[in-house]
């Protein structure tokens, strides 16, 4: 364990009364760091145990944490820190708000602290939360695809989740307001060190689509819309607030930033984690991921309707309903925003397929070896559209393909 994560435990104990009573460090308990984490694209996650004793007594006493660090070496590094920078605000500034409502543990693991360090050549981040794998919550095996019961259980509690800003927008408009200020949209930084960065990937699907006769009256409608892909997903998300529509959005509200609890292997209860991605937005950006990263075409063929039921009532189980749009105006949102799934989907979608095969897949792993540790923005354009090849497969490109079919036969584009 580096130095700084050491501090920062010992600044925890020393600082906080989270035990019942004020504490000194002892030592972190847990496997050799190179078998304790769970990597993500953009974080460390390690769950383990502190160790520490009281100031009354010697006896030393053991309890769960879970750490998520920030990567010190990424070729991301801008984009990652923003993340960070990000769920530090959503702590900070956003949860006191919505806590003024109500309880919102129920939705999400408690942040007892972060520290950080920000250096000229290197910045560390560490946040330190209660440890939900010690309650009997874990994630889904699956990257891609779930079943009905999980995705049900995800919209409800997603509705449940953007309630808290329906009722504060009713309740606190001018601190709710203020939060806009807070937080970073993070692919911007993708954009800008990569441009035509979300159109390149948009491309995969597009080009299956056209060998597709029955879409050809189609091909020069999606066109025009994907050639300005990178606009778009600024546009999305960056435009000024549409009311009142727009909630606090989680921003990546995926199958790897949920946990389930499960009773005689039934899924029961689920928790957000991971709010680096949080940006004021309309209610379809997180939509639009679960929908079309984490439903298969034969799930939203059959249990559409289901699911934005399941949605729509989350919206009204913690607060009644307050400030809530009417369901036809949250479905019309989809006409315009949509589109911003599939290009969320063309980027990431081909690796959780892939990960499903037990294959690590993330489309970065495929920089040649000569441009491993180079930004983006540095890697050749043809280099960057022959890794796409290497790396995007023909059942990939299939799925990504039956989005667009999806979104033009629900007059979503």
């Amino acid at each position: 364990m580096n130095s700084f994560i050491e501090t920062s435990l010992k600044n925890f104990c020393a600082t906080h009364d989270i035990f019942g009573e004020t504490s000194v460090f002892v030592h972190f308990e847990g496997k050799p760091e190179s078998e304790e984490a769970e990597n993500g694209f953009n974080s460390r996650i390690i769950f383990g145990h502190i160790v520490y004793r009281t100031e009354k007594n010697e006896e030393k006493v053991s309890s769960p944490l879970m750490l998520k660090i920030m990567p010190t070496k990424s070729n991301y590094k801008d984009y990652v820190l923003l993340q960070y920078v990000n769920e530090i605000f959503f702590y900070a500034r956003a949860l006191p708000i919505f806590q003024q409502l109500g309880n919102t543990q129920v939705l999400m693991p408690k942040c007892y602290d972060s520290y950080f360090h920000f250096g000229q050549r290197t910045s560390e981040i560490v946040l330190m939360y209660e440890d939900l794998k010690a309650q009997g919550f874990r994630n889904h095996e699956r990257f891609s695809f779930l079943d009905l019961e999980h995705l049900t259980l995800m919209v409800r509690a997603l509705g449940q989740f953007h309630s808290y800003s329906y009722c504060a927008k009713s309740q606190n408009p001018l601190e709710f307001s203020a939060l806009e200020k807070w937080f970073n949209y993070a692919e911007a930084e993708l954009i800008r060190t990569r441009p035509n960065y979300f159109q390149l990937f948009a491309q995969i699907g597009l080009n299956r689509l056209r060998a597709d006769p029955r879409y050809s009256s189609h091909i020069a409608k999606v066109e025009k819309i994907l050639e300005n892909a990178d606009a778009l997903v600024l546009q999305v998300n960056t435009m000024e607030r549409e009311e009142p529509m727009s909630v606090l959005c989680h921003g990546d509200f995926l199958r790897g930033n949920v946990m389930f609890r499960y009773e005689n292997n039934q899924p029961v209860d689920v928790k957000l984690i991971d709010m680096a991605t949080c940006r004021i937005a309309s209610p379809v950006i997180d939509l639009s991921l679960v929908l079309y990263l984490n439903a298969d075409q034969q799930t939203r063929s059959q249990h559409w309707d289901h699911l934005i039921d399941a949605y729509y009532e989350g919206l009204h189980q913690v607060f009644g309903g307050i400030g809530v749009p009417s369901k036809e105006n949250i479905l019309k949102e989809f006409t315009t925003k949509a589109v911003y799934g599939y290009l969320i989907a063309s980027h990431f979608l081909p690796s959780m397929i892939e990960m499903d095969r037990g294959i690590k897949s993330f489309f970065c792993y495929h920089t040649p070896a000569e441009y491993d540790d180079l930004p983006p923005s540095e890697i050749p354009e043809n280099i960057f559209k022959d890794m796409m090849k290497r790396w995007c497969k023909e059942e990939e490109a299939e799925t990504l393909a039956n989005i667009l079919r999806d979104m033009i036969d629900r007059h979503f584009i």
